[in-house]
């Protein structure tokens, strides 16, 4: 009875463990402009999203990005379309957007996200590039 007892115990502590650790792998991180810059080098892994209206976008945005607006009401369906096993780069003006963006990637099965810090603001601010 003892012995049945402590496995219980075990196996209740190993399903508490793993669940924790797959809600901290599935976290999204906040990166400052020169980690998001260093991580966009690889091209080949990562996807940049510029989650800001057009024409927000239309005054400079970040080398390679790909527009989808998180506002409009087609987000959910735009993000349905993508590959939940790559690395996604989102920014938005200055971080609230970029953060509920990749806030609802994460819940719908995304599990590689990282947000830009400050936004397209604090890239500007670093002396970071844009096109436009």
């Amino acid at each position: 009875m003892k012995l049945q007892k402590i496995l219980v115990l075990l196996i209740a502590f190993a399903l508490v463990n793993i669940n924790f650790v797959q809600a901290q792998s599935a976290k999204v991180k906040a990166i400052n402009p020169s980690e998001f810059e260093g991580l966009m080098k690889n091209k080949g892994a990562v996807r940049v999203l510029d989650v800001r209206t057009a024409d927000e976008m239309s005054e400079g945005y970040l080398p390679g990005a790909i527009n989808i607006d998180f506002n409009s009401g087609n987000f959910k369906n735009e993000i349905a379309k993508l590959d939940k096993s790559r690395t996604y780069l989102i920014y938005c003006k200055v971080g609230g957007r970029s953060g509920e963006a990749a806030k609802m990637m994460r819940e719908a099965g995304f599990t590689h996200l990282y947000s830009l810090d400050g936004g397209i603001d604090a890239w500007q601010e670093a002396g970071k590039p844009i096109e436009k």
